[in-house]
């Protein structure tokens, strides 16, 4: 169902404002994980950008940014219009991201169907994701509901929220959302069949999605909405946003919302969310070992190398995974990959800002 035979036409919204932290030293702020190519030779933001390639026409395709990204996100994506790089003023997490796209493009396309997708993550199978997205598509256009992408979990993921469901079919109705469960809970949600990872991705319909903003979070509309009423002048953004809470749309809308559906969905999905998950992706040699780059590991065993431009030697190591940069290295032990955000905050305590 592409966009030009759609009575709803679809638009694509992707929030690539993330910084992606636990992917340092490959991320930083001026180049966030969204810009890296983590997972295959393109970026995480092309692959996003390209999968929807003759589906949803360029002209439909909104991108979501901050101010210091938006110049090198127009570069990366030439071929979309100028202007559907959407920039926010500052990062108020993604209500407020997606209530500045939905004020922005009811102007142009009010019969419009907003399809929110992140620009950081991985999916396989485009075929099959197309096919779920025309499914959500449909439901949200016909139904007028709120829809959300549900991945089936493959172990008890303690990191993930989840969504509980009930029904049979292509499109189920939700009902609850759950936080990031202890282990325990986590494995009945796996054994249970009816919840799903809330892998942060959305449709509806333009007008539904302000309705709901409307009546459960107005707070994140009000101030927009009398920013367009005084001209949309961009100088003046900066005013209006600091009056945003930072909220997730998951917390303003989604939680609080009756009608929501979730489109069990068929493609291969991950988040990207570490270098562990990015090891993943790699084929690790007899000693359960990946390297990347001019590297030599010698009786060593599950390590992953990262390397640069420069040669990287390691001996008699285990669970190790090693990042090189330019100007920094990262080591740390294969269990321990999630404290490389705390090395970020570290370093920004202590004004390190030449390495952030």
């Amino acid at each position: 169902m592409s966009d030009t035979t759609n009575v709803n036409p679809t638009v694509a919204v992707v929030m690539a404002g993330g910084r992606g932290t636990r992917f340092w030293p490959r991320s930083r702020n001026a180049r966030p994980k969204q810009f890296l190519a983590i997972v295959g030779t393109e970026t995480l933001l092309h692959q996003t950008v390209h999968r929807l390639d003759g589906h949803v026409s360029p002209e439909r395709i909104f991108v979501v940014t901050t101010e210091d990204l938006a110049e090198e996100t127009r570069r990366m994506l030439p071929e979309l219009p100028p202007e559907n790089v959407i920039v926010e003023p500052e990062g108020r997490n993604t209500a407020p991201c997606l209530a500045l796209a939905l004020v922005e493009i009811e102007q142009k396309i009010p019969n419009g169907v907003m399809a929110v997708l992140s620009a950081d993550h991985w999916i396989g199978d485009r075929e099959l994701f197309l096919a779920d997205l025309d499914a959500a598509v449909a439901h949200a256009a016909d139904k007028r509901e709120l829809v959300t992408f549900g991945i089936k979990p493959t172990y008890p993921e303690t990191g993930y929220g989840y969504i509980e469901s009930e029904g049979q079919g292509p499109v189920l109705k939700v009902t609850a959302f759950r936080e990031k469960p202890p282990a325990a809970v986590a494995l009945q949600y796996l054994e249970s069949g009816r919840h799903y990872w809330n892998a942060g991705m959305f449709v509806w319909t333009l007008a539904d999605f302000r309705q709901g903003l409307q009546q459960h979070a107005p707070d994140v509309l009000a101030p927009l909405d009398a920013w367009v009423a005084a001209g949309a002048r961009p100088e003046a953004l900066a005013d209006a946003y600091r009056q945003l809470p930072k909220v997730a749309i998951d917390v303003a809308l989604m939680e609080r919302a009756s009608s929501v559906a979730v489109v069990p969905t068929r493609f291969r999905w991950s988040d990207v969310g570490s270098w562990p998950a990015a090891i993943e992706f790699q084929e690790a040699d007899a000693a359960g070992n990946v390297s990347l780059g001019d590297t030599l590991l010698l009786d060593s065993h599950n390590c992953a190398i990262f390397g640069g431009k420069r040669f990287i030697a390691a001996s008699g190591v285990d669970d190790l995974i090693v990042v090189d940069s330019d100007d920094a290295l990262l080591i740390c032990r294969r269990d321990r990959a999630q404290s490389v955000k705390d090395v970020v905050e570290r370093l920004r305590a202590e004004g390190r800002t030449e390495l952030l």
